[in-house]
C-alpha cells in the first residue's frame, strides 16, 4: 500500500492542544473514525486526532500543516509521500530540531542532527526508504505504532 499523508505526534498534550499547533479547527462532536480512514484517507479540510501512550497523534491527509509545523516541547512530524517517493521525519526536543531526515527518490536531501539508533536497524529496500522506515521511527520515538483498533476524533478546518 502506498501512503500519502502526514502527521504530528506530540508528547504530553491534549488532542485540542496538538490540533491547535497545526490549524484552527473545530471538533465534530461524537464523530470518530478508524485508523485506516485517519491515516490514509484523502480527506481535505480535515484533521484526525487520537491519544495513545502519552502521545497525541494528529493526521493531516492534505499534508498542509504537519510538514511545516514547529511545535514546542517533544514532538515528531512525519511525511509519507509514496507517489513522489518522498519520506521524511523531524524530531523536536524542547521545541528544537534534534534530527531531520528527508528522502526524495531514495536519496537524502536533508540530513541534519545525530541519527537515531533505529535508523541503523531498519533494512532499506533497493528502491530506498519507504513507509516501513517512517513507521519504525514513529514506533521508536513514541513507543506506539499503527493500531487498527485506534479511534480518531475528526476536526474540521
Amino acid at each position: 500500500m502506498g501512503w500519502n499523508t502526514s502527521a504530528l505526534f506530540v508528547q504530553g498534550s491534549s488532542t485540542a492542544e496538538a490540533v491547535a499547533l497545526l490549524a484552527a479547527a473545530q471538533l465534530e462532536p461524537g464523530r470518530l473514525v478508524g485508523a485506516d480512514e485517519a491515516t490514509s484517507g484523502l480527506a481535505d479540510g480535515v484533521l484526525f486526532a487520537a491519544e495513545a501512550g502519552g502521545w497525541v497523534q494528529v493526521w493531516d491527509p492534505a499534508m498542509e500543516f504537519a510538514p511545516i509545523c514547529e511545535p514546542p516541547g517533544t514532538a515528531l512530524t512525519v511525511v509519507f509521500a509514496s507517489v513522489a517517493s518522498s519520506y521524511a521525519f523531524t524530531l523536536f526536543e524542547d521545541g528544537e530540531v534534534v534530527r531531520e531526515l528527508v528522502y526524495a527518490d531514495a536519496e537524502p536531501v536533508v540530513d541534519a542532527g545525530t541519527p537515531l539508533p533505529v535508523e541503523a536497524t531498519v533494512e532499506i529496500p533497493s528502491w530506498g526508504p519507504d513507509e516501513d522506515f517512517v513507521w519504525a521511527v514513529i514506533e521508536a520515538v513514541t513507543g506506539t505504532g499503527y493500531q487498527d483498533s485506534q479511534q480518531f476524533e475528526v476536526w474540521r478546518r
